[in-house]
């Protein structure tokens, strides 16, 4: 394999594993927000609830 190719081969390596990373962390995102909504939610039910 030329050089020109080796780095290209590496370099959409790097780029899957950055988009990897990417959908990890958007995927943690929208599992927090759904946490957090959940817990507002828990609040707001205790609150109705008087405490």
């Amino acid at each position: 394999m030329s050089q020109t190719a080796e780095n290209a081969a590496e370099t959409n390596v790097a780029a899957d594993e950055l988009r990897s990373f990417v959908e990890r962390v958007e995927r943690l995102e929208e599992e927090k927000k759904t946490i957090s909504d959940d817990i507002k939610d828990v609040y707001g039910e205790a609150k109705s609830r008087g405490f």
